[in-house]
């Protein structure tokens, strides 16, 4: 039987033996403050990464800034592109209606033999009779009339 030196009662005794035996890492000296703390070294350690890491924030912080502020500028580029887009599709689209209310008015002076009303003679000699209205030689350089 292998088992039956090693019994209950003989196993914890020697086991005490050999625990005993061994040196004590302290060397018989007591922890303390002094002996536990790591020191110098260990302080320095802690600061320097404190440091980094204080650093990274502020260069984080720097470039999530940045970031922001180009998709702020991008993005009122964009809005001033459709803004300018629309008022183009708008001066369009008012040009057109001025084409189409000149179109059916011209569509209205026609006489009903094929003649318009502008090749007719005039009934006053005299000219048009409108003192407001000017030549245009009295426009202004920004007229359209031109």
């Amino acid at each position: 039987m292998i088992g039956a030196g090693l019994g209950g009662s003989g196993v914890l005794p020697a086991l005490g033996t050999v625990l005993q035996a061994a040196p004590s890492p302290s060397d018989g000296e007591e922890f303390n403050s002094v002996t536990v703390s790591p020191g110098l070294p260990g302080f320095l350690a802690t600061f320097v990464l404190a440091v980094v890491v204080v650093l990274l924030l502020i260069d984080m912080t720097r470039r999530v800034r940045r970031v922001q502020a180009r998709a702020r500028v991008e993005e009122r580029q964009a809005q001033l592109e459709r803004e300018e887009a629309e008022a183009e599709a708008a001066e369009r689209e008012q040009a057109g209606l001025e084409d189409d209310e000149r179109e059916r008015a011209e569509g209205a002076d026609a006489l009903p033999g094929g003649e318009s009303a502008d090749s007719a003679e005039p009934t006053d000699p005299a000219g048009p009779s409108d003192p407001s209205a000017s030549s245009d030689d009295d426009a202004p350089e920004d007229d359209e009339r031109r």
